[in-house]
């Protein structure tokens, strides 16, 4: 059998799947919230209750307050999904980062968390005092040829041995 051609570029788009959720959700404040909007303000359904009704005082709140305040909400999900599915992570020989972003030196990483990998799909390279680069492989496509791609360019000093679980030998018997 012949091995596999090596490449040095890999290119992850992102998931459908978070993005799918931020429009549900987008959806669902911009519905609720334009329902409310209708019903208070266009049809006058919930006139200020001349009685002081706690009940009628709270429905009126809450139709005049969130046909306001929810569509401009459900604007925040939408803007994120859509930004999520315009970013491309892309992995070279020199180095990772999303485009049309500055990328991150494989020499600049200082440590590779992979603890989280087996269970979660999640990879941390962690650079300086910054916030670490998170992988994630339910929000990136291709997401096993970049975990190859990133454990050849990886220093080898910055790659930490897991964990000795609890209850195993720490070193060889005697």
């Amino acid at each position: 059998m012949s091995e596999p051609a090596r490449t040095d570029r890999v290119e992850c788009p992102p998931a459908k799947d978070p993005a799918v959720r931020m429009f549900i959700f987008a959806g669902m404040l911009l519905a609720f919230g334009l329902w409310c909007f209708y019903d208070s303000f266009i049809q006058g359904a919930y006139p200020y209750p001349e009685d002081g009704n706690l009940n009628d005082v709270a429905k009126f709140y809450f139709n005049r307050v969130g046909g306001i305040v929810l569509p401009i909400a459900g604007l925040i999900p939408l803007a994120l999904a859509l930004r999520h599915l315009k970013r491309k992570l892309v992995a070279t020989a020199e180095g990772i980062g999303y485009e049309p972003g500055p990328q991150l030196a494989w020499g600049d990483v200082t440590r590779l968390d992979a603890t989280d990998l087996p269970d979660k799909g999640v990879l941390r390279l962690e650079h300086g005092a910054g916030k670490p680069m998170t992988l994630d492989s339910w929000k990136l496509q291709n997401f096993k040829a970049l975990v190859a791609l990133v454990e050849q360019h990886v220093p080898p000093d910055t790659i930490e041995p897991p964990a000795a679980e609890p209850g195993s030998p720490a070193g060889p018997s005697e």
